[in-house]
């Protein structure tokens, strides 16, 4: 279940929309693993094609390696627009209010409660702090 979440910020550029006049580059930094690698690659050419004007830059890197960079960048307050990694590594991100919380209406949901009505009972749990939801699977 852990590889299943990603932060908030992949699902967030997944459903936002984005004035297309504007150009932009949205950089995604997560691990390699030709399972994701797939699906990542489908729902971003998705949200390119939705979406004129901006680009997703995907930066993968060994999964040994993700938490080092993201640590350094984030030291640096230089991190990635969106990354991916287990929620046991992302978890110190949010405690320590390095991420914004999902934002449910840009990931198409009326409200809060909506997001979790739509999963499972129990599976957003490891990614809800102070009633705040911060990763939704892929």
């Amino acid at each position: 279940m852990k590889k299943l979440f990603t932060i908030f910020l992949f699902v967030l550029f997944l459903s936002m929309t984005i004035n297309s006049a504007i150009a932009m580059e949205i950089t995604f930094w997560t691990h390699e693993d030709p399972n994701r690698t797939e699906i990542e690659d489908r729902y971003i050419a998705e949200f390119e094609q939705a979406n004129s004007g901006v680009t997703i830059k995907r930066v993968t890197s060994g999964s040994g390696q993700i938490q080092e960079l993201l640590l350094t960048a984030f030291a640096a307050n230089q991190g990635p627009d969106i990354f991916n990694m287990s929620i046991e590594d992302e978890y110190a991100y949010i405690v320590n209010e390095r991420l914004a919380p999902v934002d449910f209406e840009a990931a198409g949901y009326p409200s809060l409660q909506a997001v979790y009505d739509a999963y499972i009972s129990g599976v957003l749990d490891p990614a809800t702090y102070k009633g705040q939801l911060y990763g939704l699977p892929l």
